[in-house]
């Protein structure tokens, strides 16, 4: 760029010919005659001769990347008859370089002139080392340099500072490092698009700091070209880290430049792909922010927009200008129910997650208004979304007591309600006052009530009306679950002294624990017994209940809590057994004493049924596992009767009673007296001792058989045709069936055809038939007349329930302890 002397040359003027500063020398050329005229003293300086000056010497002496400028405006003057003017360095003899000011006039049509005016001179290379240290080495602004492939030559120690590299740390590295990724493509499309047409670009950036952060910087760089056609990238940059008034509002390829958020453009254009993305069960929902900050304190604002940006998990957020931030949040549903309950813990969550933040950003969000829009439910787009919530904001009037708004009024309405009931469960909780019910469990095997479950009620409210279920929601949304537990066991226990005193001494209590909070199921184990302990509770007369569908883990240390509790007495019952995904692993892990079938499986239990199969199937194998069978919501004489064919032996329901407070029950005379229609000596017969196996089809073949017995590890397997049983398999007769050599590489291909007989061909005929309501003490008798295995037992209609085998029989009387 600069016109230097030849690098032998010592660049040093001659006495006498120093440029005068601030003097301005006239000049004239004659392009007719291609002649530059102009005063001695300029001849000398410039040319160091006083011979006639040829106009193109004049050409020469201008750097070569001004040349091309200078014709131009050389055409401009003689076209227009306008004054140009241009800036240039100039090579002359006697000095280094002068930079000076050219104008350019039109005198006709064959002349030209002008001024040449001296702006700075420099005699020798010592002169431009000293100017160029002093200008690279600033302390103000950073300076940093790259080759055409922007590998970075050098920096100065102000730009190491500023962007917290060290220069051997980026030596080499293309300027690609330094990009924060906040701007859009076309922020840096439109950069390399300016430095190609005009050789520079200014602008504010987001650059990314050593640190991973990102510093604020107003840059400016030019594309420098040398007389040899090589050229390099010069990049002055201003720090405004400490100029917060300079950035705030200001957008930059995409970007808020104080808040480093993305504008409401690009917030939508991220919000669309989530949009796109969400699949059955999954929504969202968009924030719009408007904390309260103060107003000159833009530090707080950008600390807010980076706790919003950097912790709290958001799908992504923005900022819209004028103090309002905007994020979107995710929630989860179930297709079918309500989704507010999901919309208002994401929305809690996400308010949560400032907790640990600093408390003036915190604070700021706590008294700030939110404006909130449900996609799907009142916008259909991602730009719909971002004006709804931030109307619902707008709509927010400062000083209100209400702080969230929501777009929809429905939804809205809906989480005023919520938080209406969250109040009241906070209230009533803090102040002890769960009401406290009793609902009886009978044993129709002795005809009296067995236990009472006691189960929590809430005072009402004049505010709203509102269900024990949706009170029990909100306890455990505000993690109060373990509270409302223990308070409930306490009140329980304090209540069973008047509850033997009516119903008997033998009376137990069932009581609800929840799985459902955020503490491990060793703290809720030991809050229990703590409760135990405190009111002095016999372990033996309680029973804890734990939902089936909130399953808790099987490790060592809760078995180990679970033994102990068991062991001095107190029994577990899983709650609402089928309804959820965990059933068998209960089952298979043997953690509990008492199964209770939920009413979803007893609702207008009819026979035959699919349904009654699979209860039956499942008292069966809760009889072999030696646990209680309670039946839950039994409400109809009908329900009661085929749970009692089917062996049940507790049942708890509206039949026989609603849940009612102490002092009604107390009241009561004849109180869960069981009908005629249940026989007490059919309760618990020979169905009881049924074993839970597959049934054959007639024409199953060997292979399917073989596999039944691997499967089911019984004597025998019942061939059923309709609903008759029509012979037995057992495993003795299979056996003759198979030699060494089937399903092995020996096997012929005679063998082969074996695995094809089917069932009628192997079955014996059915000796034993009995009602499968038989007495279990009959069995004695059963024996000594010689009854033959396995027992065929069916019901009034003939209809097959099941086989008992001999080992079924004796496995009876041992764990029995049957003494004849």
């Amino acid at each position: 760029m600069l016109g230097l002397k030849d690098k032998n040359s010592r660049g040093v003027g001659e006495k006498g010919l120093e440029w005068q500063p601030f003097v301005q020398h006239e000049w004239k050329i004659d392009l007719q005659h291609q002649r530059l005229d102009c005063d001695e003293a300029l001849k000398k300086r410039l040319f160091d001769s006083h011979q006639v000056i040829k106009a193109s010497s004049l050409l020469e002496l201008i750097q070569p990347n001004k040349r091309e400028q200078i014709k131009r405006a050389f055409q401009i003057a003689l076209d227009s008859g306008e004054t140009q003017s241009i800036q240039c360095c100039l090579h002359t003899p006697n000095t280094l370089l002068v930079y000076a000011h050219i104008t350019i006039s039109k005198c006709n049509e064959h002349q030209l002139y002008g001024t040449l005016l001296p702006l700075i001179q420099i005699e020798d290379t010592h002169d431009l080392a000293n100017i160029f240290s002093s200008v690279f080495d600033n302390p103000h602004h950073g300076i940093l340099i790259a080759d055409m492939r922007t590998q970075v030559m050098a920096c100065n120690s102000t730009y190491e500072k500023l962007s917290g590299y060290q220069l051997p740390e980026i030596l080499g590295q293309r300027t690609a490092i330094f990009n924060s990724q906040n701007h859009n493509k076309a922020y840096y499309q439109q950069l390399w698009q300016a430095l190609s047409n005009n050789d520079s670009w200014n602008g504010t950036i987001l650059s990314r700091h050593a640190s991973g952060g990102t510093f604020t910087q107003d840059l400016t760089i030019q594309k420098v070209t040398s007389s040899t056609n090589k050229g390099f990238y010069l990049a002055v940059s201003s720090d405004l880290s400490g100029k917060l008034e300079r950035v705030e509002d200001v957008e930059s390829g995409g970007v808020e430049l104080l808040t480093q958020l993305p504008n409401k453009e690009r917030f939508v254009s991220r919000l669309a792909k989530y949009c796109d993305e969400l699949e059955q069960g999954q929504g969202i929902v968009v924030l719009a922010l408007l904390p309260d900050l103060p107003s000159d304190d833009r530090e707080i604002k950008r600390q807010f927009a980076s706790y919003l940006k950097d912790t709290t998990h958001v799908l992504t957020c923005g900022y819209l200008g004028q103090g309002c931030f905007v994020v979107c949040v995710p929630f989860t549903f179930t297709e079918g129910q309500s989704a507010v309950g999901q919309i208002s813990r994401s929305i809690s969550r996400f308010f949560h997650s400032f907790k640990h933040a600093q408390t003036s950003v915190a604070e700021s969000l706590k008294r700030g208004l939110t404006g909130v829009s449900v996609y799907q439910a009142d916008a259909r787009s991602p730009a719909q979304l971002v004006s709804h919530a931030y109307q619902a904001v707008l709509e927010v009037h400062a000083g209100h007591e209400r702080r969230v708004n929501f777009y929809d009024r429905q939804i809205h309405n809906q989480l005023e309600r919520k938080k209406n009931i969250e109040q009241h469960v906070l209230d009533t909780l803090d102040q002890g006052c769960i009401d406290v019910y009793f609902q009886p469990i009978v044993d129709l095997e002795s005809r009296r009530i067995d236990k009472f479950e006691a189960l929590c009620r809430f005072p009402a409210n004049g505010a709203f009306v509102a269900t024990t279920e949706e009170f029990v929601t909100a306890v455990e949304d505000l993690n109060r679950v373990i509270e409302l537990d223990d308070l409930v066991l306490s009140k329980a226990i304090t209540a069973l002294p008047e509850l033997r005193e009516k119903f008997g001494a033998h009376i137990c209590l069932s009581v609800n624990r929840s799985l459902n909070a955020k503490e491990e199921l060793t703290t809720i184990l030991q809050s229990a017994a703590k409760v135990l302990d405190s009111k002095q509770a016999e372990p033996c007369s309680v029973v804890l209940e734990f939902t089936e569908s909130a399953y808790f883990e099987n490790d060592e240390k809760n078995k180990a809590l679970l033994s102990e509790l068991r062991n001095a007495g107190v029994k577990i019952a899983v709650d609402d057994f089928g309804t959820g995904s965990t059933s068998f692993r209960y089952l298979k892990e043997c953690l509990f004493d008492i199964l209770k079938i939920d009413r979803v499986f007893i609702q207008n239990l009819q026979q035959p049924s699919r349904q009654f199969d699979v209860i039956q199937s499942l008292i069966q194998l809760a009889y072999k596992l030696n646990l209680e069978v309670v039946a839950e919501g039994v409400e109809t004489e009908q329900e009661l009767a085929n749970l009692h064919q089917l062996g049940v032996r507790y049942i708890q329901g509206y039949f026989f009673s609603k849940p009612l407070p102490l002092n009604e029950l107390k009241k009561m005379d004849h109180y869960c007296e069981v009908p005629s229609l249940v026989q007490t000596e059919c309760v618990g017969g020979l169905g009881k001792l049924v074993e839970a196996a597959p049934h054959l089809d007639p024409g199953d073949p060997l292979s399917l058989i073989y596999q039944r017995f691997e499967q089911s590890k019984s004597d025998a397997l019942p061939v059923i045709d309709g609903k008759v049983c029509v012979g037995v398999v057992d495993v003795y007769t299979m056996n003759l069936h198979l030699t060494p050599a089937m399903g092995t590489d020996l096997e012929s291909t005679k063998e082969n055809h074996y695995w094809h007989k089917p069932a009628n061909r192997l079955m014996k005929p059915v000796n034993s038939t009995l009602h499968w309501h038989t007495a279990l003490n009959q069995i004695p008798n059963l024996l000594s007349d010689g009854v033959e295995f396995p027992w065929c037992l069916v019901d009034d209609e003939g209809e097959f329930k099941g086989l008992v085998t001999q080992k079924g029989v004796l496995t009876y009387f041992t764990n029995n302890k049957y003494i004849n």
